[in-house]
């Protein structure tokens, strides 16, 4: 689907994504994690629709998976459960911080899996172009490569199978199983070195690097794209400032405890959910319009 956000200067979409992500990450709020996690969602289904459902039973199992792993290794806590059968406790406050970690994981992947739809390769660049034009660089060779040695692996596996290489007695087999696959591992993996020695040549070819480097890109900054970076600056500095000053904040040992801001927990809401906003808006906006013809 067109996605108004993604329409917006890609000095938008960073900054939007700096300042969810970073608070995501560096915080231990219960409700802000919540809020970002649902938030996350939210966003997420709005781009892909039922496509992402995949998506969300792999965020399940790393969920489970991650909450399970902090009270088998952190015996933290006032309030005693059970002992593991390795004589080790399992507290009420280690479970509750191993969700919440958990929570933070996936509202990440969440965030990210946006990230990939909205910001791509060419809005990567124009961002941080001319700022670190190196960096830019490397990461939109890395982006290329990823989708590239996928491809080329597919084609690895296809050209064995037209081989009738991965006979029926193999299929049965699991070592042969694992000698077969480290076969098409190391192809690729030799491809992949050769197609980068390639590329360094290419460009040495080119003249990259022999002079200053040099930019292009056609996006402008406009009124809606100053707005929007002050409304989300605004409201990034007023969330800190309640997590720094202890306004917002949540206690897990000894024993859990919190300090509620509903102010913050609004005001971050309605950061995390400027994109949909924006879409909603520029929905209402098209209806209205078409509404005068």
């Amino acid at each position: 689907m067109t996605d108004e956000f993604s329409r917006f200067h890609p000095l938008v979409n960073l900054i939007f994504y700096a300042a969810v992500l970073g608070i995501t990450m560096f915080q231990m709020q219960a409700v802000l994690i919540v809020i970002s996690l649902i938030c996350g969602g939210i966003y997420h289904f709005f781009l892909k629709k039922s496509h992402g459902l995949k998506y969300m039973g792999v965020l399940t199992a790393v969920f489970v998976l991650s909450a399970c792993i902090n009270p088998l290794f952190s015996h933290r806590g006032g309030t005693l459960l059970f002992y593991l059968f390795t004589g080790n406790p399992v507290t009420f406050e280690s479970i509750v911080y191993g969700i919440a970690a958990a929570a933070i994981l996936c509202a990440v992947l969440l965030w990210f899996s946006t990230f990939n739809v909205i910001v791509t390769e060419d809005k990567l660049l124009a961002g941080i172009g001319r700022v670190f034009p190196h960096t830019a660089m490397l990461i939109t060779m890395i982006f290329r490569f990823v989708p590239k040695f996928t491809k080329q692996g597919k084609a690895v596996i296809f050209a064995e199978k037209a081989l009738n290489m991965q006979s029926e007695s193999t299929k049965n087999k699991l070592w042969s199983r694992i000698k077969m696959q480290a076969d098409i591992f190391s192809i690729t993996t030799t491809w992949a070195l050769e197609n980068s020695v390639d590329t360094a040549d290419s460009m040495k070819a080119r003249g990259y690097g022999s002079g200053k480097r040099t930019s292009y890109n056609n996006y402008k900054i406009e009124a809606r794209d100053i707005i929007v970076i002050i409304w989300i600056l605004i409201i990034t500095f007023f969330v800190c400032t309640g997590i720094i000053t202890g306004r917002a904040a949540t206690y897990y040992y000894p024993y859990i405890s919190m300090n509620n801001d509903y102010i913050v927990y609004i005001t971050y809401a309605s950061l995390c959910m400027t994109p949909v906003i924006i879409n909603v808006w520029e929905d209402l906006r098209w209806r209205r319009l078409r509404s005068k013809i």
